[in-house]
């Protein structure tokens, strides 16, 4: 038995000894302390230089492309063609009968006065277009063309029966005209 507490205080030393591990232990180098960073004199940096002041240039109005006259085709005539007439379809129904209203219309008076505004703000513009002088007509081509092209399209919205489109272009042809010859 003695022998065996004998191995028992072995085994306790051993494993007491190697728990406690090696004392002789490495010491790493320490790094030698920076010395403290000396004061560096700030830089300012140099003011931007003042650009050139630019002198404004007045640009050149660009011109408009010119449009060159063109022939106008001659419009065909057109050939007294019948009426077409609707087509007729069998039907077991009977036609309508007429309606006891009538047919409706636009306002006839209403239409008539149109169409006498409509001529007379033509007739008005067409008179100040002839009286201008030579040279408002040099000076003002562009918006005169244009003056001429509303007055043009009043006159095919009145023979075709459009007398509130035809008063319409015609007060736009007299105010354009109005405000080139401010």
């Amino acid at each position: 038995m003695m022998v065996r507490n004998l191995v028992w205080l072995a085994v306790i030393a051993v494993v007491c000894v190697g728990l406690a591990g090696c004392r002789h232990r490495t010491q790493v180098a320490a790094m030698p302390p920076m010395p403290p960073p000396g004061e560096v004199p700030l830089v300012s940096a140099p003011e931007p230089a003042k650009p050139p002041l630019v002198a404004s240039v007045p640009v050149p109005p660009v011109p408009l492309p010119k449009r060159t006259a063109q022939p106008k085709a001659a419009k065909p005539k057109k050939k007294a063609e019948p009426a077409a007439s609707p087509e007729l379809v069998a039907s077991a129904t009977p036609p309508p009968v007429a309606s006891v209203i009538g047919s409706l219309s636009a306002g006839g008076d209403e239409v008539t006065e149109q169409k006498k505004q409509a001529a007379e703000a033509m007739a008005e513009v067409e008179k100040r277009l002839a009286g201008l002088a030579a040279a408002t007509i040099a000076s003002q081509k562009e918006g005169l063309a244009r003056v001429r092209n509303f007055l043009r399209q009043a006159h095919e919205a009145y023979s075709s029966g459009d007398a509130d489109g035809a008063l319409t272009l015609a007060t736009k042809a007299k105010v354009l005209l109005e405000d080139l010859l401010k």
